[in-house]
């Protein structure tokens, strides 16, 4: 087990590519949430009761003062989206929980009697739910499994098509997605530099012009004198 937890984005970002993150802890910037992220955690605080866009609209103006035209048409679809489908209320909403078996920590976005979700943005895919989606579900399952003893079934509310996909529990196939991840972000997390996953997400890394420089064999004068 890591000396600090593991932040469960990070698990699932180093499913991603695992030099991302490498580099991402190299730098200074804080983690910027996505403004879709922004919105849907907004509706979210509504489901299970009459959704007024524009009382959600004038709660999104503060919790996004540069919010613009684009981020309304935002809220406006995933709002209708979400009025087609009767949602549960749940018992407490971004409930931080941890597993010191794993050495992972995370905050599921809502609570339920039995069950709990994470909550997206996007639409969901034509069946199932997103590989990254069933890691995420897996790593709450396992801590919210630690800390009450018991089950509790997870479920993804894709809030940009008014849709929930539900996990009652991991598969043997999550299960070792998860530990393929959990070893992944392990080796990040002691400071090793890890191999990249390249495919389409390179293109929209914010690192994808740096991996070349980490990856790159030092020459004999870089070995000679380091820099400082």
């Amino acid at each position: 087990m890591m000396s600090s937890p593991i932040p469960v984005r990070d698990l699932v970002r180093c499913s991603v590519c695992p030099l991302q993150v490498y580099l991402s802890r190299s730098t200074l910037e804080e983690f910027a949430e996505p403004a879709g992220y922004s919105i849907a955690k907004q509706i979210a605080a509504h489901l299970g009761d009459e959704l007024d866009l524009a009382e959600i609209w004038e709660e999104l103006e503060t919790v996004l003062p540069d919010a613009g035209e684009e981020e309304y048409a935002q809220t406006a679809a995933m709002v209708e989206a979400c009025r087609k489908t009767a949602w549960r209320s749940p018992v407490s909403t971004d409930v931080f929980v941890s597993s010191q078996k794993y050495g992972i920590m995370g905050k599921g976005d809502r609570l339920f009697e039995e069950g709990f979700s994470i909550v997206r943005s996007t639409t969901a895919p034509s069946a199932g739910i997103y590989a990254s989606d069933r890691l995420r579900l897996t790593a709450y399952w396992f801590c919210i499994l630690e800390e009450h003893n018991k089950p509790f079934a997870g479920s993804v509310e894709y809030l940009g098509s008014g849709t929930v996909r539900h996990l009652a529990s991991p598969a043997p196939a999550d299960r070792r997605a998860f530990l393929a991840a959990l070893r992944s972000a392990e080796s990040v997390f002691r400071g090793e530099i890890p191999r990249p996953h390249q495919g389409r997400h390179c293109l929209s890394c914010t690192f994808h012009e740096r991996c070349g420089d980490v990856l790159r064999p030092k020459s004999l004068f870089e070995r000679l004198h380091p820099a400082r």
